[in-house]
């Protein structure tokens, strides 16, 4: 089966390009989320 990047899955591969997808997603995705849900508990009416 070939890649549609043409390059195979390895473990090296992903151990070089998985650290530089995830640090940016929790740090500044997870927080993003944390603090729109927060804004929306804070500012919903009962």
């Amino acid at each position: 089966m070939v890649d549609p990047l043409g390059i195979s899955m390895s473990s090296d591969f992903a151990a070089t390009w998985l650290p530089a997808v995830f640090v940016p997603l929790i740090g500044l995705v997870t927080p993003a989320v944390f603090i729109v849900l927060i804004g929306r508990y804070i500012t919903a009416t009962d």
